[in-house]
């Protein structure tokens, strides 16, 4: 029997009730039961997305169940998630929640991004282990629509989709698609895919916070991630260092205090993984100052001083080992159209 947790069950149930179909009878009819145990890792699986589908349309809904069922996914369900997303400075800051998608929504979702000439376009692929279910048209219908959900929560006053490619034939009729997405849609296309307006990527957004964003980040990487995934012990010295930046100047005894390991213990774990904690270290200053050049307005020194560097000096001679530039080019570079 498959199991639904409750954020799904809550987006399930306001979809069902928009397109006026029992939902309740849906679900016996498949056999899915409601997960009590509150594990992150427990997701419907692709043939039961597959089955949601058809036993839906047979009882002819009143709008096209895929679409409002991925516009009902429910933000408020996972809170640090919205706010990462709401206080963002610039849509490009934002669009890091993607990275983590296939952990924190199902693990066969990828997004990739690109460019098409004056758009950012964001590719989504359906990956099946079997192959059987890949690209599933039902199940990259309620993705494109939770996407373009959360683009609109970004920016709502402003139409930063140009339109939305799909491979697949439309399942219904092809107004209802533009109805529900509120953008232009095509299909037969080489692949699914969103594109947005380049020059709105980086527009600054009036909602930005910067210190609840990194807050939000900081809860993502070390609450919620670590509750979908299995974790080196490189990933989880990453996480806490990201989460408390007070630790990227603190020795490595206070680390080994913090995740209650000897020091010893500590480096010998980390060599038995291939790293030293030196490595680790300079992986997390590194990510977290591009991260915090090109998504904050912060300047130079303040960066140093949270990445715990002893002065501007020594912050950019380690970035040029880095990026090959300086971090004032660098962000200048970024910022160009």
């Amino acid at each position: 029997m498959e199991t639904i947790n409750f954020q799904m069950l809550a987006s399930m149930a306001n979809a069902a009730r928009r397109c006026d179909i029992d939902l309740n009878e849906v679900m016996q009819a498949l056999k899915l039961d409601i997960d009590m145990t509150g594990d992150p890792r427990r997701r419907m699986s692709l043939p039961c997305f597959r089955a949601l589908f058809e036993q839906v349309q047979m009882r002819n809904p009143r709008l096209h169940f895929p679409l409002v069922f991925g516009d009902s996914f429910n933000f408020d369900g996972l809170p640090e998630l919205a706010t990462f997303v709401t206080s963002a400075s610039t849509p490009q800051e934002a669009m890091r929640v993607l990275e983590w998608s296939p952990k924190l929504l199902h693990p066969t979702l990828y997004f990739t991004p690109g460019n098409d000439g004056e758009f950012v376009t964001l590719v989504i692929d359906v990956r099946d282990p079997t192959g059987q279910h890949s690209n599933l048209p039902g199940f990259v219908e309620a993705t494109t629509a939770s996407v373009l959900k959360f683009v609109r929560l970004l920016s709502p006053m402003a139409h930063m989709v140009d339109r939305v490619e799909f491979q697949h034939s439309p399942l219904t009729e092809p107004a209802m698609y533009e109805e529900l997405l509120n953008t232009r849609v095509l299909f037969n296309c080489p692949v699914n895919r969103i594109l947005v307006d380049a020059k709105a990527m980086d527009a600054p957004l009036p909602g930005g916070i910067p210190s609840a964003h990194l807050k939000a980040q900081a809860v993502i990487l070390s609450r919620l991630l670590p509750q979908v995934e299995e974790q080196t012990l490189n990933r989880q010295i990453e996480r806490l260092m990201k989460s408390r930046l007070s630790l990227l100047s603190a020795p490595l005894e206070a680390i080994a205090s913090e995740m209650n390991l000897h020091p010893r213990t500590l480096q010998r774990r980390l060599k038995d993984e291939g790293v030293s904690f030196g490595d680790v270290l300079v992986r997390v200053r590194h990510e977290l100052a591009c991260e915090m050049l090109t998504g904050s307005v912060m300047d130079i020194e303040t960066i140093a001083d949270k990445l715990g560097f002893s002065d501007r000096r020594s912050f950019t001679s380690a970035f040029q080992r880095w990026e090959g530039v300086s971090p004032r080019e660098f962000r200048q570079a970024k910022m160009k159209p």
